[in-house]
């Protein structure tokens, strides 16, 4: 071998150690070569179709199941290794067995294949991660398709799986049955033979899962969760959204209570809709709900649930909308940080956050709608069916539930409230002593309504402090507007609070429950809110990204 020779394999094992090997399915691939199937056609590590001739050539493999399984009775154990990349392209690529046989090959438990799953990716390191991708993953324009089958327990395992990236991917299945529920409508999901050809969630995590990116994911339509199991790390999240999965968006209960550990999650554009919803298939829809469940019907319906447990949360620019039960559910967690920043919830059938006694928690540039009627009401875009089933609205009458920590401290600034609920901020103390927890309450401002399907002229409260939870936590309160709440007495004592309207662009008038999808909260040029808030360093701009006025902030999310 010549000295150049020699030079150029060294550069090549050098690269491929640092990078790993990149493994490709694509449609016009192969089929497994292994030790098991001498006659497979294709490697899996070339982005080349199979040449149609030959076993073990460099290409493709033409199915994705081929990454954990070469095709055999009982095979289960991923081809690549830690640190390596996988490409998927072209799609929809089925997980699961293909049915009805009971030793169908690509059963990774094969007789059970309702409690089946795929082996857990391998891990990477902190310097390499595993990358599972869609092909558009460098802007992500089209996700790549996987979707769940005959009964498969989840499309992908990551239980126990560290520093891996799964990108640019739909995460689904392609069954319009239903396991949530009372009613069979429209029909049950057969979890005995024959099996129905649906999937149970989306991703699986446990306490030994950390340092994941979930990046430009779609995980949707699924019979159970988008995410179900608690953590052990830290969860990197952007772009992601969890829609119509029939019984929860992300859930952190495994079923056993199980808490995470050193759990951490950072979100950014995440979007948590219309969970506790049978998804239709195909979709014909712009809403595709065609039937959705609450506690009341067999269903549950939390965007985002937890058992108790410690989970710090920082979640920017999300959005929780359109679940049968609360929007944000952190009500179980404790001694934990959290912080919302220019995010959005409403339209949930219970409260739209609903925060634990946590030693910091900071809400700022949201938005809230305690409109928990919404979905009682048709839906532009769904299937009349979608709430047939659904009745437990405003299960707990609260906009926010709040409870607070000792010695713990709760940050509200710059917000924006309306809506209807007989209380829009419920306070509690559920520990042995809050007499020195903090709350701040500046720059925000809150809209009340009453409530149209009661014809009362019921506004709601504003502040309901129980269970050891006083005024008196108020560390600082100032620069707020209130208008139509209920015992509000003017002035507040406050410094610079209001009592008026807050004149915003759109302010409907509720005659239906439609209507208050309208609203605007943006101040109008007249409004009281403008430049009528306090300067707060830590918030430069606006719910919308538009720079705050030094001259003097906006009270609410929105500068004018």
């Amino acid at each position: 071998m010549t000295r150049i020779a020699r030079l150029v394999l060294v550069l090549v094992l050098i690269t491929s150690t640092f990078y790993g090997t990149t493994w490709y399915i694509r449609p016009d691939g192969g089929t497994r070569h292994s030790a098991n199937v001498r006659r497979g056609q294709c490697d899996g590590q070339a982005d080349a179709p199979y040449p149609g001739k030959g076993s073990n050539q460099h290409c493709a493999f033409n199915d994705y199941r081929y990454l954990y399984s070469d095709g055999t009775y009982n095979n289960k154990a991923w081809v690549i290794s830690g640190g390596d990349t996988v490409i998927v392209r072209g799609g929809p690529w089925r997980v699961g067995q293909n049915g009805p046989s009971p030793r169908d090959s690509f059963g990774n438990d094969p007789g059970d294949p309702y409690g089946a799953f795929n082996p857990a990716i391998p891990s990477g390191t902190p310097a390499q991660h595993t990358r599972l991708l869609g092909e558009n993953y460098a802007q992500c324009t089209a996700k790549t398709q996987l979707f769940g089958g005959y009964a498969v327990a989840a499309v992908l395992n990551l239980k126990g799986a560290q520093y891996v990236d799964v990108e640019c991917l739909e995460i689904t299945d392609h069954a319009q049955c239903t396991r949530v529920g009372a009613s069979a409508y429209p029909a049950r999901c057969n979890s005995g033979y024959p099996l129905s050809d649906y999937a149970g969630s989306g991703l699986l995590t446990d306490t030994h899962t950390h340092d994941v990116v979930l990046q430009d994911l779609d995980i949707h339509g699924l019979t159970s969760r988008a995410v179900i199991g608690p953590i052990g790390g830290l969860i990197t999240v952007n772009q992601v959204r969890m829609a119509y999965n029939g019984a929860a968006g992300w859930d952190f209960d495994d079923g056993n209570g199980t808490p995470s550990v050193n759990g951490q999650v950072n979100a950014s554009y995440l979007t948590v809709e219309w969970n506790g919803c049978n998804e239709e298939y195909p979709i014909a829809h712009a809403s595709p709900a065609i039937a959705c469940y609450d506690d009341n019907s067999g269903g549950y319906g939390d965007g985002i649930g937890t058992p108790d447990t410690p989970l710090n949360f920082t979640c920017d620019h999300c959005t929780f909308r359109y679940n049968t039960q609360d929007g944000m559910d952190l009500l179980h967690v404790s001694g934990s940080k959290l912080t919302v920043t220019n995010s959005a919830s409403y339209g949930n059938m219970g409260q739209q956050y609903k925060l634990g006694a946590m030693s910091s928690v900071v809400l700022r540039n949201s938005v809230a709608i305690a409109n928990c009627r919404r979905m009682a009401a048709p839906f532009a875009g769904a299937p009349a069916t979608y709430n047939r089933y659904l009745s437990d609205f405003c299960r707990a009458e609260d906009g926010i539930a709040l409870n607070l920590a000792e010695n713990g401290t709760v940050i509200f600034e710059n917000n924006s409230f309306a809506g209807y609920v007989a209380t829009m901020f419920d306070v509690g103390c559920p520990t042995v002593n809050c007499q020195r927890s903090k709350i701040v309450f500046r720059n925000n401002v809150v809209l009340g309504y009453s409530n149209p399907a009661y014809n009362s002229g019921l506004l709601p409260g504003l502040f309901y402090f129980g269970n050891g939870a006083s005024p008196a936590n108020f560390s600082l309160r100032s620069n707020n507007v209130y208008f139509r709440t209920r015992d509000l007495r003017c002035p507040t004592g406050y410094t610079d609070e209001k009592c008026e309207d807050p004149q915003f662009l759109i302010e409907p008038t509720l005659k239906s429950e439609e209507d208050l999808d309208k609203i605007d909260f943006h101040p109008s040029a007249g409004s009281p809110l403008i430049h009528a808030g306090t300067v707060i360093p830590e918030i430069r701009t606006d719910y919308a990204g538009s720079a705050r006025d030094s001259q003097g902030y906006d009270v609410g999310a929105f500068q004018h």
